[in-house]
């Protein structure tokens, strides 16, 4: 709430001083963003680790106003359309739970699944600048608001029957849309199993939470708070050339949804509580009025 409070102390003094308008300024950036989260890997029997996360492109692209305390040094806040993903990978030793509750069986094996996230945030940065020549160093607080959150991906699982029968490999693909999906929710068309013998369905496509019995809240939190630094290039008096960085500060998903994909415990899920945050770069070309 803070941040929200300094933002509209900001947008006060902007409109005390709109009379002024050599203290004021406006313009507009976009440019490419390369995100991914970072956050802990399970790790397998031999101590390695079993998930990877790398950076994920998209674009962001806003409005920016300026407000100047001297010719070389003031404040901006600035509202911009971001995207910040990341892509996901799992692979080594676990689980997987076929058919419906008082029916189902367990495999073991092995899983290879990959989960290409695009998260879509409104960022509200507020920051100050100090001009050095042709070059801008600027710092300070972003504020990013939860607007979408989708992924796309596929589950590959190479198990072993209860029997010790080696079976053969099943793919199940991701549609995840982690605001609307509900608990289960999967595709109507689906693919057998053969598990010793007896045959079992899965869906061809599963929804984000398809392997929890309730949704609580989405996936991901709706607030991403971040520190963020960079440097701005002035080509002329108003066409620039920026890069960025922001670095998250909080846990960017909820921890009721972090569970371990390697092992169960009696049969339950194994809960991980995870504190997994956001990494993001951005390169723009703005223009400043």
């Amino acid at each position: 709430m803070s941040k929200f409070i300094l933002l509209s102390a900001f947008l006060l003094v902007t409109l005390q001083v709109s009379g002024q308008g050599d203290l004021l300024g406006f313009g507009f950036r976009a440019g490419l963003s390369i995100a991914k989260i970072d956050g802990p890997s399970e790790l397998g029997p031999n101590g390695e680790e079993l998930e990877t996360n790398k950076m994920a492109g998209g674009f962001h692209i806003g409005l920016t106003f300026n407000l100047k305390v001297t010719d070389i040094v003031g404040l901006r806040g600035e509202f911009l359309y971001s995207q910040r993903g990341n892509n996901y990978k799992y692979e080594g030793p676990s689980y997987f739970v076929l058919g419906p509750p008082n029916q189902s069986v367990t495999i073991f094996g092995k899983r290879t699944q990959e989960i290409n996230l695009a998260n879509s945030y409104l960022d509200i940065p507020l920051t100050a600048y100090y001009k050095i020549g042709y070059f801008e160093i600027f710092g300070g607080l972003n504020t990013g608001i939860s607007i979408g959150s989708a992924a796309g991906g596929e589950i590959i699982f190479e198990g072993i029957s209860p029997l010790g029968n080696t079976m053969a490999p099943f793919e199940i693909g991701l549609d995840y849309n982690y605001k609307k999906d509900d608990a289960g929710s999967a595709s109507d068309a689906t693919t057998n199993v053969n598990v010793d013998g007896r045959i079992y369905t899965v869906p061809q496509f599963i929804g984000a939470y398809y392997d929890y019995p309730v949704k609580e809240k989405n996936y991901y939190e709706t607030l991403d708070f971040g520190l963020m630094a960079g440097v701005s290039y002035f080509l002329n008096d108003g066409l620039y050339l920026s890069a960025r960085y922001i670095h998250g500060l909080g846990d960017v998903d909820r921890n009721v949804y972090d569970r371990s994909l390697q092992s169960l415990d009696n049969g339950n899920p194994i809960p991980r509580a995870d504190v997994n945050k956001s990494r993001s770069w951005q390169f723009s070309v703005g223009f400043s009025f």
